[in-house]
């Protein structure tokens, strides 16, 4: 905060004090205080409050005034506790009784701005800034404002109710740390005569946290669950010890009574102790409690417990195998092949598979857990893996509709036909056993569901996108299969075809994304790339980039793109030499013609693409200058970014050609580096990066002028070249700004001697601008100054209006509008 605003910040205050003025938004408020807390970082409170009494009176006129805004008390709560956040600013403010004045209800003139949650969010936001030293948590203890802490703990506004929890800790995580720094007897030093019985402030915390979980309203147990478990993970020893030890008996109480509403509470607070040593001792009991957690599958809380156990990190591996036997329990039952089977489930968890609501959530819940353990690679000791696949395909088939006759005395079948949600889940799940090794031996029956989905009309979008990339994952694990090319060619392909004319763009776009991805899986495989071609699915490809939906021509490009790049690398593009043709003429088009943003970014993205594996260079070579320039042009910013990414590809290709990186340059070395940098010339590079350098998008300048400081790294290699690198600025939009600056610095040394012979004028005027028509490469790198502009080019596109300065005079001038235009409105 500079002079300036410490200048009008008397002004400010006493604009905010005012009960007349309508106040700032809250919005420009934090932002004020935001910049009190810069300042309270980099200077000192105590100068700030000696040479600023306007604080002072300010924070003293609000807690006197009977008209406060509740805006503007939360702030100066929040303010006062920042100031108070030093010694020197709790003194400053104790010795005017302030502190007592803005902490203590009492000492209002208003109390019932109390009920107003922003009031009590800003006081124990202040209680928080101001809690940095021992003399505040004085203050809070002397006070008697842990009472009052513990009651906010449950506040009706859930965000007062979590400041709450937040404060006790810190309070907690205060006494602990004083303790260890001043000795068990700091309580009675000489210094600390004043303080209160620290012992009794935790024990008074910690009672709290036992009378709230011993409590039969639910709101307040879960509370007291939120603060255990912020304790448990975020103090140290010995409060987080001690505090266990005393909840030990409410926890099992609450455990044991099985309220489906505490459950996920409960495990939160159970996670939190197993990430400390308190797992590894017995007498705090964690791994007992997680077992009465678990049950033994036949509570209806034990599934979404089995379900957040199998996700914890560190977990015994007894009790992880536990809840996987549970976990599982719905998928088995579901699709068991026999009665037998089915009627070993217990009396619950038939209840609930026979609704279809609790149905279809336990099956989406055993899947997704399943899931989560086949990334992992998790080794099913005692489970078979296969068995476990075949019932998640059993699955899909009975959603399918074809359920066997000997799953039909299963009730939860009739819930499933047709279900997408547990469609989607088991296509997801059916992908990630693709993990195991043990499956590869039930492809056929993998291949054949997944076709059965992919060939149905009644598919829905999300689900067919779901089985294209449960499709995408088991062919990537079956490629050395000599009956995989089989399965795609014949049977793959003409479906493809025909999703690729589907009337929901959705799913043609999510088609073209599968053939694009099936063809990056499959790069190398000579046998599908000659497929491709074979099967027609290349103008299958082709006439997509005709596509009514822009998304869908986005992705057609996407999917040429990756076709010609494999058939190039595999030479298959030899023979079919129409395809990289045909695919740049229509790419082309779409980057001039097209009217959405989207394909001309897939456009570029390609050409990228095919630059970065070099197997393209010749056949670009003539398109590359085009995508520059149309590109550089565009009115879509990301065109314009990928169009300098592109840039900046070609750049490392065109001059790590040339052997430039030594340190002493022969002749041959300057030659080879020309060469290159004239090359970049031809294909209008610089004319590009010049152009966007001065783009009205942020972000396109700042790439512009990393890339020119890139290449300003050459420019004491390249001053012998200035005829064979001079740029013509006449008729760019960059050529003006490079002129003017061209001509400041040459009036600089006293004459203006341009490239072409003509001298300046002292004055610039427009017959002299256009005078000068080439200026080289390297002399416009040297006028233009990239450091400081890439400086600014960093600062947010607000930084002036969000200034503090600025945010000042807004508030200054609102409160100026404010007293005009009191007439009537009539």
């Amino acid at each position: 905060m500079d002079s300036d605003c410490l200048t009008l910040l008397p002004a400010v205050c006493l604009v905010l004090a005012d009960p007349k003025q309508s106040p700032p938004d809250d919005t420009s408020l934090e932002k004020l205080l935001d910049w009190f807390k810069e300042l309270h970082s980099q200077s000192n409170e105590q100068v700030l409050l000696q040479h600023q009494p306007c604080l002072k009176e300010f924070i003293s006129s609000v807690c006197a005034s009977k008209t406060t805004d509740p805006a503007i008390l939360s702030f100066t709560l929040k303010l006062t506790g920042l100031l108070a956040g030093t010694k020197q600013g709790f003194h400053l403010l104790e010795e005017g009784g302030l502190l007592v004045c803005v902490f203590e209800r009492e000492a209002w003139c208003v109390c019932d701005l109390w009920e107003d949650a922003s009031v009590r969010s800003g006081w124990m936001q202040g209680l928080l800034n101001m809690l940095k030293h021992r003399q505040a948590l004085d203050f809070i203890c002397v006070k008697g404002l842990i009472k009052v802490i513990l009651q906010l703990q449950n506040d009706r506004s859930l965000f007062v109710a979590c400041l709450a929890n937040q404060l006790l800790v810190h309070i907690l995580n205060f006494l602990t740390s004083s303790n260890m720094t001043n000795g068990s007897n700091a309580v009675g030093s000489s210094e600390s005569s004043s303080s209160p019985d620290w012992v009794s402030v935790s024990s008074e915390i910690m009672n709290g946290v036992v009378e709230a979980l011993s409590s039969d309203d639910c709101p307040r147990v879960l509370q007291g669950l939120r603060l255990l478990s912020l304790v448990t993970s975020q103090c140290g020893e010995p409060i987080r010890s001690m505090l266990w030890k005393d909840v030990l008996v409410p926890l099992e109480i609450l455990i044991n009574r099985g309220s489906e509403s505490l459950t996920q509470p409960l495990m939160t607070v159970l996670q939190a102790a197993m990430r400390t040593p308190l797992l590894g001792q017995s007498e705090y009991k964690v791994e007992k409690l997680l077992e009465a957690m678990l049950g033994s599958g036949n509570k209806k809380e034990s599934f979404q417990c089995a379900a957040l156990i199998i996700k914890l990190e560190k977990c015994p591996e007894v009790l992880k195998r536990k809840a996987i036997d549970i976990i599982l329990l719905p998928l088995q039952c579901v699709s068991a092949q026999s009665r037998d089977t089915a009627e070993k489930m217990n009396l619950v968890l038939k209840e609930q598979l026979s609704q279809k609501a609790s149905c279809i959530f336990l099956l989406m819940q055993s899947l997704s857990s399943l899931a989560e353990l086949a990334y992992t690679k998790y080794q099913f000791d005692g489970i078979s893996i296969h068995s476990v696949t075949c019932s998640v395909v059993l699955l899909l088939r009975i959603c399918f509709g074809h359920c066997p006759s000997s799953l039909l005395h299963i009730n939860a079948s009739t819930h499933l036909i047709g279900c997408c949600k547990v469609q989607r889940c088991g296509l997801d799940t059916l992908g990630a056993l693709s993990m195991y090794e043990e499956n590869v031996d039930i492809r056929n029956d993998i291949f054949s569901v997944l076709l059965d989905y992919l060939q149905s009309p009644d598919s829905h979008a999300t689900v067919l996108k779901k089985t294209y990339q449960a499709t995408v994952r088991w062919i990537a694990v079956c490629s050395p299969f000599p009956d995989l090319l089989h399965f795609i060619s014949h049977d793959l392909f003409p479906v493809l075809e025909k999703r690729t004319c589907d009337l929901r763009w959705e799913v043609r776009d999510s088609t073209l994304e599968f053939i694009t991805q099936l063809t990056v899986a499959l790069n190398g495989n000579i046998g599908f790339i000659e497929a491709l071609h074979t099967s027609g699915m290349v103008s299958v490809l082709l006439s997509s980039l005709a596509d009514a939906e822009g998304y869908v021509r986005a992705s057609a490009v996407a999917a040429i793109g990756e076709a010609v790049t494999s058939s190039f690398q595999q030479t298959v593009l030899v023979s079919n030499s129409n395809l990289l043709e045909e695919a740049l003429k229509q790419m082309m088009t779409i980057l001039s013609q097209d009217t959405e943003g989207f394909p001309r970014r897939a456009v570029v993205k390609a050409f990228t693409s095919w630059l970065k594996g070099s197997h393209l260079v010749t056949a670009m070579h003539l398109s590359l200058s085009s995508v520059l320039s149309l590109g550089g042009n565009d009115f879509d910013w990301e065109v314009k970014m990928h169009t300098l990414e592109l840039a900046e590809v070609l750049m490392e290709k065109t001059l790590t050609c040339c052997p430039y990186a030594v340190q002493n340059f022969g002749s041959s070395e300057k030659t080879h580096l020309m060469e290159a940098l004239s090359k970049l010339k031809e294909f209008g590079l610089f004319d590009l990066l010049f152009n966007c350098l001065f783009d009205c998008d942020r972000p396109v300048c700042e790439k512009a002028c990393a890339l020119l400081i890139k290449l300003r790294t050459l420019k004491s290699e390249c001053t012998d070249f200035d005829h064979a690198l001079a740029l013509n600025v006449n008729g760019n939009r960059w050529g003006d700004e490079v002129q003017c600056r061209y001509i400041n610095k040459q009036q600089a040394k006293g004459s203006v001697c341009v490239t072409n012979g003509v001298t300046a004028s002292d004055e610039k005027t427009e017959s002299d601008l256009h005078c000068i028509k080439d200026i080289s490469l390297p002399m416009i790198l040297h006028i233009l100054d990239l450091d400081d502009m890439q400086r600014t080019l960093k600062l947010s596109s607000d930084h002036v209006v969000n200034s503090p300065r600025s945010l000042m005079e807004d508030i200054l001038s609102a409160a100026q509008q404010s007293e005009e235009n009191t007439v009537d409105c009539y």
